[in-house]
């Protein structure tokens, strides 16, 4: 009968005294790790333990790498006169720093 009232998981054993002590395990996956002993009646006793599958964290999200540009200067002289330039409309970023007085789409040329 106490099978039926627990499920198929049920078993017996013999205690000490010699008296049938129906015994219940029952194992479940939860986010929490807890162990109860529960008596029922004089002789049966439930266990329950629990396991605990941890969470899985996703990796944080790596930032794409910001194209390195070169200094800043006052002038296109100065750029030119450090190794740097020309640059081009549309391709290199330091365009947008310097004035392209013949306006076709290069600045800092030597």
């Amino acid at each position: 009968m106490l099978g039926l009232l627990f499920g198929c998981g049920a078993g017996v054993g013999i205690s000490a005294a010699g008296n049938p002590s129906p015994t219940v395990t029952v194992r479940e996956t939860v986010t929490k790790t807890a162990k109860a002993k529960v008596r029922v009646g004089p002789t049966v006793t439930v266990r329950v333990t629990r396991t605990v599958k941890p969470k899985q964290r996703a990796a944080p999200p790596v930032a794409a790498p910001q194209p390195r540009t070169d200094p800043h200067f006052g002038t296109c002289g100065e750029a030119n006169d450090a190794g740097y330039g020309p640059y081009r409309e549309g391709v290199d970023p330091e365009y947008d720093w310097y004035t392209d007085r013949d306006h076709d789409g290069v600045v800092c040329e030597r």
